[in-house]
């Protein structure tokens, strides 16, 4: 036996995850950006898997830990006959970030994914609509990315972290949107505490309620970051009282929308908004928030509002011009509700 085999397991595990290192992450978290920077040096876990059973165990883990990529559906397609064919090996999934893609036909889809289809073992999400497994098996021959992101969220149980580009385009048959995360039934990623979202189209955002399945799936999540959000009228039919930290990126939420979500969300400790121009809706206005937040938001210590992109979308006059006696107020009034107030109007940034 070598001398690195006599090592101990948990000593192998940490030098694997100090070398082999998965750090991936959006190349600038202010933006809706489609690809994600960071390295994990792949070669070196595939050279320790082959070393010995022990390194192969401890390199596996790893080796799966946080599958990424913008390559098109077959690289998809490869990893997802591995975790069908090894379900063990989809336990050690924990983080998975996954782009929108166009990759319409680049190869036969594999006859064990096709076969997990046609056998109807992927429980379906409460209130998703009647379509067959047929259907949903022709999306992902297609290439959909949002069929593919749908097949691997229920391949993976326990999923820690989520980040996917949405791919939302019209369907050229039935010319709606295509139904998200179809086979996730409530309450069945326990695991997920962290996700981030957006859009792929941004021109047309997305509302909250387009992720509602995911949602009623992860009741305990405790982070979430979205970008592109546009307007929900209508409050979600759930709550989830473990998340403490929602950062809405590029959005444009009216007032009614404000409190929808905050109702939603009851217990966010931390809250950051930065506007945008999705959708072209007017977003909610400075002297709204104060109310708002002070009867929903009765856990908050920190909101963070970045306004500057509202005086360059809307064009702001002098009837909704704020000044800084505005800000004093709001800061004032939050202060004394034990909210911090840190906000930016005018491209520079106010403490």
């Amino acid at each position: 036996m070598s001398a690195a085999n006599r090592l101990p397991a948990e000593l192998i595990d940490e030098i694997v995850s100090f070398s082999c290192a998965c750090a991936l992450r959006r190349p600038n978290p202010d933006k809706n950006l489609h690809r994600w920077s960071g390295w994990s040096d792949l070669s070196t876990l595939w050279s320790l898997c082959l070393t010995s059973r022990q390194f192969n165990n401890i390199a596996t883990r790893h080796l799966y830990h946080c599958p990424s990529g913008d390559r098109g559906v077959a690289t998809w397609w490869l990893l997802a006959r591995t975790l069908i064919a090894c379900p063990d090996i989809a336990t050690h999934v924990k983080g998975l970030y996954m782009d929108a893609f166009d990759d319409l036909g680049g190869s036969e889809l594999p006859h064990d994914i096709s076969t997990l289809y046609s056998s109807g073992q992927l429980v379906r999400a409460e209130g998703t609509p009647g379509e067959d497994h047929s259907w949903l098996l022709s999306r992902l021959m297609l290439g959909e990315s949002a069929a593919c992101l749908d097949l691997m969220t229920a391949l993976c149980p326990n999923l820690e972290t989520l980040d996917a580009v949405l791919d939302m385009e019209l369907d050229n048959i039935t010319f709606t949107r295509p139904q998200l995360f179809t086979f996730c039934p409530p309450k069945s990623m326990q695991a997920l505490t962290s996700l981030t979202v957006s859009p792929k189209n941004t021109e047309d955002g997305m509302g909250l309620e387009e992720i509602e399945d995911l949602l009623k799936a992860a009741p305990n999540l405790t982070t979430i970051r979205c970008y592109d959000l546009k307007s929900c009228s209508d409050r979600l039919a759930l709550t989830l009282g473990r998340v403490t930290s929602l950062d809405l990126r590029s959005s444009a939420i009216d007032d009614d929308s404000l409190a929808n979500i905050l109702c939603t969300f009851p217990n966010l400790e931390t809250f950051a908004y930065q506007s945008g121009p999705t959708v072209y809706e007017i977003p909610f206005f400075l002297w709204d928030i104060k109310d708002i937040l002070l009867r929903y938001a009765l856990k908050l210590k920190t909101f963070t509002l970045d306004l500057a992109a509202d005086e360059i979308n809307w064009g702001f006059g002098d009837g909704r011009e704020y000044c800084d006696e505005d800000w004093d107020d709001l800061k004032k009034a939050l202060g004394q509700g034990g909210i911090a107030l840190d906000y930016e109007w005018r491209a520079s940034r106010q403490f």
